[in-house]
């Protein structure tokens, strides 16, 4: 359990990141309205929900807690089920959405190396 606890922080620290730098990107500067931006910071906070959890998990990560494949791929999936629900997707938007994000949890840090902020 102190795995998982450990795992969330860090991929919770990541989403904040995510976040913040958005916010200080571009957000606030625009003419979109708020309801969007909101969105859009969600949205960011979910990627890094993401990545946090690849990183937590990858073996090939500086920051790993523990290798775990099933553990990049259950992060992946709570992070596309964030984004569907913050979005308002069907089922069947957000089941696709978990299946993209199980997969990109699964393969981790070889596509995650290549995010560049």
């Amino acid at each position: 359990m102190a795995t998982f606890s450990k795992a969330l922080i860090l991929a919770i620290i990541f989403a904040l990141v995510t976040v913040i730098a958005g916010v200080l990107h571009a957000a606030p500067w625009t003419d979109t309205p708020w309801q969007r931006v909101l969105l859009g910071l969600g949205s960011l906070g979910c990627f890094g929900f993401l990545l946090g959890g690849i990183f937590a998990f990858d073996p090939a990560s500086d920051l790993k807690i523990k290798p775990s494949a099933i553990g990049r791929m259950a992060f992946g999936i709570a992070a596309a089920l964030m984004l569907s629900a913050l979005w308002h997707w069907p089922v069947a938007g957000a089941a696709l959405a978990a299946l993209i994000s199980a997969v990109l949890g699964y393969f981790g840090m070889l596509w995650a190396d290549h995010v560049n902020f």
